[in-house]
């Protein structure tokens, strides 16, 4: 891959666009932008210098083992985000795990130093840097926010709302492939399958969406935002 292929990659997110072309060169320490396939796990290389992750193309789940041996989702990653050591802070080892839903995933990765390095010397993108994670921690928040005071038919809702706006969608309507199970859905929103399954015919008949193993279909994406933007 060229650098300055390399470069539209990383430059294509909003966090990256006041970097030079030799600074985002400078970041990036994969030769080759890493491709991975449907259902691989992702292999985050050992390495005694902390590295975060650029997903660029694609959708991967965020799992956790728990107690039992069990996979838990703990999140929906897509294109656009960035995961690792975010808090630019070591963490201890964990059970976490990476997994590719989608068709394929494309994802570069940087060593924590040198951004901290480019930080010291471009305030502006230290600045667009802190605002980034604030927004995620924001998110964060709202998530808890939402299990703790929202039904499950809001908080499925609001899910569905967050993946479509980070597609980005310019229809009225928006297919997406379907990478998330009836389980999956019920760990994400913090309810039971049993309740996903009741919801998802409740809002067939109402007329927003359709969901099948292969795709879901969002019927009406403003109808759906406009739900979200009126919870308070």
């Amino acid at each position: 891959m060229t650098s300055d292929l390399k470069y539209w990659y990383l430059h294509d997110h909003k966090l990256f666009r006041n970097l030079s072309f030799s600074e985002i060169d400078g970041l990036c320490i994969l030769k080759r932008f890493k491709k991975s396939k449907k259902n691989e796990i992702i292999d985050l290389p050992f390495s005694e210098k902390e590295r975060i992750y650029f997903l660029k193309q694609g959708a991967i789940k965020l799992i956790k083992i728990n107690e039992d041996g069990d996979e838990v989702v703990i999140d929906i990653l897509q294109k656009g985000d960035l995961f690792g050591d975010l808090n630019l802070e070591k963490k201890p080892d964990s059970n976490d795990f990476f997994k590719v839903v989608s068709d394929e995933a494309i994802l570069c990765t940087f060593f924590r130093e040198n951004l901290e390095d480019v930080m010291r010397k471009k305030p502006d993108f230290a600045l667009n840097y802190i605002k980034f994670i604030g927004f995620n921690f924001k998110k964060i928040q709202n998530v808890y926010k939402n299990i703790l005071f929202r039904d499950a038919k809001t908080r499925l809702l609001l899910l569905l709302n967050m993946i479509i706006e980070k597609e980005n969608p310019q229809d009225s309507k928006f297919v997406f492939p379907n990478y998330l199970t009836q389980k999956d859905i019920a760990q994400l929103i913090c309810s039971t399958r049993q309740t996903v399954i009741s919801l998802l015919k409740e809002l067939h008949q109402d007329g927003i969406l359709q969901y099948s193993q292969k795709e879901i279909i969002i019927q009406d994406i403003q109808k759906l935002k406009n739900f979200a933007e009126n919870v308070k």
